[in-house]
């Protein structure tokens, strides 16, 4: 696939985005990539005009946007296009008219964003340029389990000036370069088994990933860091693995006392799904914290080890 058949969405609520939005898109065409501009806004007046508008967003939701005007509702509104959104960028991706998307906004834009780019399988490029991707957010509720990188807008995203500009060139040769590069993929050759592994489970992984890839297997490795292995567990559904060794199961005692890798309703898929495996109980004697400062009162006599500054 040449360039010229290479199409970005870019995703951008234009009432108040519209200008970064055309400078992004306009840079992104630079490079000889099609493009497509999405606005799921819904109150002020578009400042450019979208590929697609807040109009057929709406109607992708199976309502209106008089109609959303009219209920005067923010949540439902934003919940509505959201829905719009997601289902107009699976569709572009079903007909091959997207290989890769990149949104901008602050809290309500990139929330509707990085919706419409989990909702596109792993390896389609997906970029969110965002005012909360800094360390004073959570990222999971955004990129959950799927490969969304997060860019830090630094300025707020409204209008063009001597930091914005840099910043928005940035985003578009990120986007453009990925999508650029993006080759398909081939025909898996080798049946492939996912692995779960943590610092102290890896030496036990990487015998079992050699003994495995001798045997002509594809070994694939997920860190139980509380979202890693719940995209394992989506992958075993969608039938990508002949099976699964869950050697490292911190995710679930995690999860039982609030530390930071906890996973809810982890190991469900091999309930659910006919699968070969093999289960393990590798970081179970643990709980993880950001520090022993930050650990429950109850915890904090035990012993610990400082793994890092940001985990204990």
């Amino acid at each position: 696939m040449d360039r010229s058949t290479r199409t970005v969405v870019i995703v951008a609520t234009l009432d108040t985005k519209g200008e970064e939005a055309a400078y992004v898109r306009d840079h992104v065409a630079a490079w000889g990539l099609n493009t497509i501009l999405i606005d799921p806004g819904v109150l002020a007046k578009a400042s450019v005009e979208a590929d697609i508008s807040r109009y057929d967003v709406a109607r992708a939701a199976g309502t209106t946007l008089e109609a959303l005007l009219e209920r005067g509702e923010k949540s439902h509104a934003i919940a509505s296009q959201t829905e719009g959104l997601c289902k107009i960028v699976l569709d572009l991706y079903d007909k091959g008219q997207l290989q890769g998307i990149v949104g901008l906004g602050g809290g309500q834009g990139t929330s509707i964003g990085t919706a419409a780019m989990r909702a596109l399988p792993i390896g389609v490029p997906k970029l969110m340029l965002s005012t909360v991707a800094s360390g004073l957010f959570q990222f999971g509720p955004y990129v959950g389990t799927k490969d969304i990188c997060m860019m830090h807008s630094v300025t707020d995203v409204l209008g063009l000036n001597v930091i914005s500009r840099p910043i928005l060139r940035n985003a578009a040769n990120a986007i453009a370069g990925m999508v650029l590069r993006l080759e398909a993929e081939q025909a898996a050759t080798r049946p492939a088994i996912a692995i779960t592994m943590l610092g102290i489970t890896t030496p036990c992984v990487m015998r079992v990933k050699s003994k495995l890839e001798g045997l002509g297997y594809d070994v694939v490795p997920f860190h139980a860091n509380g979202t890693s292995g719940p995209a394992m567990e989506q992958l075993i559904e969608q039938g990508m693995f002949e099976g699964v060794i869950d050697l490292s199961t911190h995710e679930v005692i995690d999860n039982q006392h609030g530390g930071l890798a906890g996973a809810p309703n982890r190991m469900e898929a091999l309930t659910g799904k006919a699968i070969p495996a093999v289960v393990s109980v590798g970081g179970s004697d643990y709980v993880l914290f950001e520090s022993l400062q930050k650990a429950p009162e109850k915890y904090r006599g035990r012993r610990h080890m400082v793994h890092n500054a940001q985990m204990t």
